[in-house]
């Protein structure tokens, strides 16, 4: 299905009935990378509890990427136009990496979300100033190979044009790490060894998520939701029912 804006096409699936889960992917991703790893855990009752809405980001996936779309900015507008259509509702929040960035944001602009849950977030836009771990030798482990391999091969429909423009405005306009309190039930995922956002920078995060599971995982890296899938599951279902006691 599509959800046009303008000039964008917004590709997105639906899957499932029951409360609305809105699931983001990273950065060069899609929406294939995230049900691969999360429809697994929606079987038996789960599946008519939780509705999941996966959305291809603009210019990743089968999502179009005109020009204007091309920014931080911009993709979080389109993501909050399409909350308020296509779902209308409270609903619950998972974003990835990139996709973390944006979940945050989107938080911060008042829509109805009654659960969050943050998968190795990105939380400092300039790589530069990121604390990143030094794990050399986690790239050498079958663990770490093996996830890139399952995860490259969901990653292959990408508008390269429009990364390049949207690496030129990654940032928002705005201080996105602003001290704010999220009262809902929150999960909060990061890998002892992921050198792409790392885990430090995140650990603040707790103070503004008063009802939140943060968790670091040994022998994690990026891909910690392949790594440690089991970990990765069980922390996913008990949030899912901690966001059901609420109701």
């Amino acid at each position: 299905m599509f959800f046009q804006i303008n000039d964008l096409q917004l590709h997105y699936e639906i899957v499932g009935k029951g409360k609305p889960l809105l699931i983001l992917h990273g950065l060069a991703g899609n929406l294939t990378t995230m049900k691969a790893v999360y429809e697994p855990i929606f079987t038996g009752e789960l599946n008519t509890r939780f509705q999941r809405i996966y959305v291809d980001l603009p210019g990743m996936g089968n999502s179009n990427g005109p020009d204007d779309f091309a920014s931080s900015e911009a993709i979080l507008e389109a993501l909050i136009i399409f909350s308020k259509t296509i779902i209308n509702t409270p609903f619950l929040l998972v974003g990835y990496s990139y996709g973390g960035y944006l979940a945050r944001a989107m938080v911060l602009r008042g829509l109805e979300i009654e659960g969050l849950s943050l998968v190795a977030p990105m939380v400092i836009p300039e790589r530069k100033e990121r604390v990143l771990p030094k794990v050399e030798w986690f790239y050498e482990t079958d663990l770490y190979k093996n996830s890139q391999v399952k995860y490259d091969e969901f990653c292959k429909i990408n508008n390269n044009h429009f990364l390049e423009k949207l690496s030129e405005k990654y940032a928002l306009n705005w201080d996105i790490l602003k001290t704010y309190r999220y009262k809902f039930p929150s999960l909060i995922l990061l890998g002892q060894q992921d050198s792409i956002v790392g885990f430090s920078n995140q650990m603040s995060l707790i103070s503004d998520y008063p009802r939140s599971t943060l968790a670091i995982l040994d022998m994690a890296g990026h891909n910690l939701q392949i790594e440690q899938y089991e970990l990765f599951t069980y922390l996913t279902k008990d949030w899912l029912k901690r966001c059901e006691e609420i109701e």
